[in-house]
């Protein structure tokens, strides 16, 4: 699955969810708690070898990429799958010789919009702690075909200006370098 993703700083979030609600459709509350690990010999092929596991409400996930971004827009080819006992898949991470990086933890609204070309885009208005709001808008491509690729970079471009937001706000850094900018994670 290829992930098309933008994220855009917020300066007033209330309004943004009020242009939100105008035009895509609520789906929940979330609170998402994210870790982020290093593989096996990560500090010899740094960059290569990490995954996050999120938990979101009873479900947990681990999701490895390989990621590229373009224009402030990340391109990323994700894998994930679920995880049933976390305390013990923690244990067999640490045994397989992989070390925790740092955590992150985002709560906020999900939203949806059906662009009528696939599967349905996301929009979630997330607090991230310690980094302030942020706008997500997320569309799922089933391949990496440029003209796919093109059309969803599009879609998510038109939605960011639906929000009345500029194309300024994007973030093009990913939150790990937004969190080690801001001190609030050391890096090894």
């Amino acid at each position: 699955m290829i992930e098309v993703e933008l994220k855009a700083r917020l300066v007033d979030p209330a309004a943004v969810e009020k242009r939100l609600r105008e035009f895509a459709s609520f789906v929940r509350d979330f609170e998402k708690r994210d870790s982020y690990w290093h593989g096996p010999d990560w500090r010899i092929n740094r960059g290569t070898k990490g995954f996050r596991l999120r938990t979101d409400g009873a479900r947990t996930t681990v999701t490895f990429k390989n990621k590229r971004s373009e224009g402030g827009i990340e391109i990323n080819h994700e894998r994930e799958f679920s995880v049933s006992d976390l305390p013990t898949f923690d244990e067999f991470l640490e045994r397989l010789g992989c070390e925790p990086f740092y955590e992150k933890r985002k709560r906020g609204k999900r939203f949806e919009v059906d662009p009528g070309s696939g599967a349905p885009i996301a929009l979630e208005l997330a607090e991230v702690e310690g980094l302030g709001w942020f706008l997500e808008i997320e569309a799922l491509v089933p391949e990496d075909d440029p003209a796919a690729v093109a059309l969803a970079q599009g879609e998510i471009r038109a939605l960011l200006a639906k929000t009345g937001l500029e194309e300024t706000a994007i973030e093009g850094r990913y939150y790990s370098e937004l969190l080690i900018a801001a001190g609030l994670v050391a890096v090894p």
